[in-house]
């Protein structure tokens, strides 16, 4: 590199001769540098754009997975909805099925008791009319004593009658209403006066430890009477055969309420299947019926929380034990 500078002090001009290879040098590093500092950076700028690209790229794919789960989702509630609203038809249908199977499971025990109800309503119809005519006949002898008394036994027959067929009534009418308080005593009473005759005719010695005090529990008066009842015609059928025809019925009160059946028939052939739908061990023609009465007794008691057992007893006979959900018992007004 040539350089002058004018040196007009002196009158003369400065001349240097400047060797530009370390400049030179230094450019190329400098420039290397640079080149090498973009190179960096560009590399940086596509690997971020390839980044992106790859990110745009599984964000389109994720998409189309989401959207794709979404549809197989909504398909799948839509699948769903469907099923809930079929079960619950279905549902809706086996209460419908269940509701008339207890119903043609009381109107099949009525019609097994039909005899011994007419009985019970002819007895009293009849002495009804030997009592009225005894005391038209003592009116007359004048005698207005006895016929005050014949008049009274005429009442005492109608509310024998108007018991029978209250309890009648009571137990054909479908209960549709929920689980109530009922008293215990009351619905076995109406039970045993239900299925009085068939346990007369029979000869069966029926042994009833009424409970000394009211016993409240949770359920429905007309299907726990059902439950009842079809327990008391069981034992009944069951001891057919037997040299010794009792039944034995008491409440137990401890924490639980259970009411205890037992008999001295000869005992459950199969307990593990007692309780199964269409199981019987009578023959054709018994009264017998299709072997639902333990199945709909069992599907009644635990709808109101209980349960219910069979068991062979040591001595022979079987024991039959409904356990209920005591009630609170009413408030007694001050």
């Amino acid at each position: 590199m040539h350089l002058t500078q004018a040196l007009p002090v002196i009158g003369m001009t400065g001349e240097v001769l400047l060797s530009v290879a370390e400049a030179k040098q230094l450019a190329l590093a400098q420039a290397a540098a640079v080149a090498a500092l973009c190179l960096a950076f560009g590399s940086l700028l596509y690997l971020a754009a390839e980044r992106r690209r790859a990110l745009s790229q599984a964000n389109v794919q994720l998409e189309a997975r989401v959207a794709a789960r979404t549809t197989a989702l909504r398909e799948t509630n839509e699948q769903l909805r469907r099923e809930a609203a079929e079960r619950e038809e279905a549902q809706a249908a086996l209460r419908r099925a269940q509701d008339d199977l207890v119903q043609a499971g009381k109107l099949s025990a009525l019609g097994q008791m039909s005899a011994g109800i007419s009985h019970e309503l002819n007895q009293p119809l009849m002495a009804i009319r030997s009592f009225a005519e005894n005391a038209v006949q003592f009116m007359e002898r004048d005698r207005p004593e006895r016929a005050a008394e014949n008049l009274g036994r005429i009442s005492d027959m109608a509310r024998r009658m108007g018991r029978i067929i209250q309890n009648l009534r009571a137990f054909a009418r479908q209960e549709t209403g929920p689980q109530e308080r009922v008293e215990l005593g009351a619905v076995l009473t109406a039970a045993i006066d239900l299925t009085r005759s068939h346990v007369e005719d029979a000869g069966v010695r029926l042994i009833y430890d009424a409970p000394q005090r009211d016993v409240w529990v949770r359920g429905g008066e007309v299907r726990l009477g059902q439950v009842f009842v079809n327990l008391i015609t069981n034992a009944v059928d069951a001891m057919a055969a037997a040299e010794e025809k009792q039944l034995d019925i008491a409440v137990v009160k401890e924490g639980t309420v259970a009411v205890r059946f037992a008999d001295t028939g000869p005992g459950i052939e199969m307990p593990d299947k007692v309780f199964d739908p269409f199981y019987t061990t009578k023959s054709v023609g018994e009264t017998a019926g299709m072997g639902l009465g333990l199945s709909i007794s069992y599907g009644i008691v635990q709808s109101f929380g209980g349960q219910i057992k069979g068991s062979n007893l040591e001595g022979g006979g079987a024991l039959f034990v409904v356990t209920l959900e005591p009630a609170a018992e009413k408030a007694v007004a001050a």
